[in-house]
């Protein structure tokens, strides 16, 4: 295998198919094939093939003759015989230890879940905790490898460890950023060795605090940390709170370069952008009293003021309608302000008067 200069990656953001990306052009190998079905498959079959390479499902050959198909490096199925093969084969050309060797070299993070109040679940959020660690080991796999995760509870999924604090010095680790909703510092994307996030279903019972708790055990292990808070315009409210999502928001910052706030509406669900457009409502409606009742109203044009979250037009009716807004056009809003600047300008003169 040819020495692979990794300096241009290393000031650059790139996901683990860019590295083999790279391996491979400088081989000058620009079509692979595989006979891998979850590979064939694969919405990024690169990026697959990557993972599996880091996980030691193959390794990359010389060329596959019989294979009348194959992938370019950007992933597209063409007709054509592939200048390499991935697979359990012979005569390699890349093996999953000169791959790993190699990415090791680079600032892939860990992400730990960090599952020390496991106990503290009921049956019911012990099972959602499971689905949203394999969820996030999925989104793990679209950046990085299996190897990334680090979870603190025996599941089967990533690496596991008795503690974080147990990861972070077996590993000499420096820089750890602990994501704790009640931080006052607030994430800015600064790049870290290990994320940790709190392992914490709260679909009953009092569960808020315990991942300031989870810094505090880590301070007692001697661990140095930074604690933020992923916040979306100041507020942590619109921001997903589930693993996987919290999970792809990091990454999506520090290894693609996006901005923390594109990240936040790609990944947000329609129910968190609601329940933002639920708090945020009330700042924009004006009220008008009608023999006394009070009505708040919101103009329909509103709606484009909040291309920050992740908005439908009829998720903004609904949201109005729950809160008890009513949606009126320009034109009527118009109107109701000029009456009531009118009314101001009278009291005014009045009160000189």
């Amino acid at each position: 295998m040819k020495n692979v200069n990794f300096l241009v990656l290393l000031h650059l953001k790139v996901r683990l198919r860019d590295v083999l990306i790279k391996m491979l052009g400088e081989m000058g190998i620009d079509t692979i094939g595989t006979n891998i079905s979850k590979i064939i498959r694969s919405d990024d079959p690169i990026q697959k093939m990557a993972v599996y390479l880091a996980c030691k499902k193959g390794n990359i050959c010389v060329s596959n003759k019989k294979l009348k198909y194959s992938f370019d490096l950007n992933g597209r199925l063409i007709k054509a015989v592939p200048k390499a093969y991935f697979g359990k084969c012979d005569n390699t050309i890349l093996t999953s230890e000169e791959f790993l060797k190699a990415v090791e070299k680079l600032e892939f993070p860990y992400i730990a879940i960090d599952c020390s109040f496991f106990n503290l679940h009921s049956e019911r959020e012990k099972k959602s905790l499971f689905v949203q660690i394999r969820e996030t080991l999925n989104i793990v796999r679209k950046f990085m490898w299996d190897g990334r995760l680090i979870v603190t509870y025996k599941c089967g999924i990533g690496k596991y460890y008795p503690s974080v604090a147990d990861f972070v010095k077996e590993n000499n680790l420096k820089k750890i950023i602990l994501l704790d909703p009640n931080a006052e510092g607030i994430f800015d994307g600064k790049k870290a060795d290990c994320y940790i996030i709190g392992g914490i279903v709260d679909k009953s019972g009092n569960k808020k605090g315990l991942t300031t708790r989870i810094g505090e055990i880590l301070q007692r292990e001697g661990i140095k940390f930074e604690s933020k808070k992923i916040v979306l315009k100041g507020d942590i409210s619109g921001v997903p709170d589930r693993l996987n999502a919290i999970t792809e928001i990091i990454l999506r910052v520090v290894l693609d370069g996006e901005e923390i706030e594109d990240a936040i509406r790609k990944v947000q669900s329609p129910i968190f952008a609601r329940r933002r457009l639920a708090k945020e409502l009330p700042k924009l409606a004006i009220r008008v009293s009608v023999k006394s009742k009070t009505f708040r109203l919101v103009c329909k044009d509103d709606f484009k003021k909040f291309d920050w979250l992740n908005l439908r037009k009829e998720d903004f009716y609904k949201v109005c309608q729950q809160t008890g807004h009513i949606v009126v056009s320009r034109e009527v809003m118009e109107e109701i302000q000029k009456c009531r600047w009118d009314a101001i300008k009278r009291r005014y003169v009045l009160a000189l008067k």
